[in-house]
């Protein structure tokens, strides 16, 4: 704001003309607080949610289009810095703290970097987000063939969905998301490393959740962890009896491990009676000699599972 306002005084030093602008009904700029309040043209137009409106007198109403396409260039100009300034933040050097307080909006308890990744259709997903976005405080730009969101958004979960399902519908893509709040510009690089850490680990791992936000995958980031040694002796240890497994079953323990444990809401999922579910758990533990329905039974198949799962790409 204090960037838009020296811009003002700049314009008026210039011409000379006494105008005023307001932002949302507040004044933040007038050239001559004891100028007549009679005789004014008014101008109202929108950037972004922002409503502005322009006021100058009547004789100088030839030139308030002129006005309106400075500060709409001016914010084209700010967006433009903010992109600058966010790449070469993700490429991890080295700016002032002064160059991007300067240029960056101060960071908020709702501000976040998203990052969207999808296997095809990337310009087109781009074109979307920057049409929804248009002319608002969020910044969107492509970054290493992701598309990142910097903002302040009031409800992330619900927005992120929303951003899904939007690019679902409009271009027919599905798309992984990660997401994770801001405390520092100075740390963007690692925020992102980290959401694509997230969503590499839902591509690799095929789970069918596509949105991870910042507690998202602690039992996945564990497993990943794992020596490949380990990994070979649980599957030797699991492989025969997991291999009996068909593909109800398989689906049946995605679902009652998503819903934790839950027999009712894992039977209204897979459309099946609850009688059809447990007749299938019972079937798992016959085959594999876990009950999933026990905690810890259910703690150590899933690990076991995990890894039958990855290391036979199912």
């Amino acid at each position: 704001m204090k960037g838009l306002v020296k811009y003002l005084q700049e314009i008026y030093e210039n011409c000379e003309m006494p105008f005023e602008v307001y932002i949302d009904g507040e004044e933040i700029f007038k050239t001559n607080p004891d100028s007549p309040k009679e005789n004014f043209f008014e101008d109202v137009f929108l950037i972004g949610t922002k409503q502005f409106k322009i006021k100058i007198q009547e004789k100088y109403k030839e030139s308030i289009k002129i006005l309106e396409f400075c500060i709409k260039d001016k914010y084209k100009d700010d967006y433009n810095k903010k992109e600058k300034i966010i790449t070469q933040l993700l490429q991890n050097l080295s700016i002032s703290k002064e160059k991007i307080k300067e240029v960056m909006p101060q960071i908020q308890d709702d501000t976040f970097l998203i990052t969207i990744s999808l296997k095809e259709k990337l310009s087109e997903a781009l074109d979307v987000l920057k049409n929804i976005y248009n002319d608002t405080d969020v910044v969107v730009l492509n970054y290493d063939d992701t598309i990142i969101l910097i903002g302040a958004f009031e409800d992330i979960n619900e927005h992120v969905s929303s951003i899904s399902e939007t690019i679902c519908v409009s271009i027919y893509e599905k798309c992984y998301i990660g997401y994770c709040k801001i405390q520092e510009y100075e740390l963007l690089s690692d925020l992102y490393n980290e959401n694509m850490y997230k969503i590499n680990l839902g591509k690799k791992y095929k789970l069918s959740s596509m949105i991870f936000g910042q507690n998202s995958l602690l039992f996945e980031k564990i497993m990943d962890s794992l020596k490949e040694e380990t990994k070979s002796k649980v599957l030797y240890t699991f492989n025969e009896n997991f291999s009996k497994l068909d593909e109800d079953m398989i689906k049946t323990i995605e679902v009652f491990f998503k819903l934790d444990l839950n027999l009712s809401e894992a039977s209204k999922e897979l459309y099946v009676h609850r009688n059809t579910l447990i007749y299938r758990l019972d079937k798992i533990q016959k085959y594999t000699g876990y009950d999933i329905r026990k905690f810890n039974d259910a703690a150590l198949f899933k690990i076991a599972f995990f890894i039958w799962r990855q290391k036979n790409k199912i």
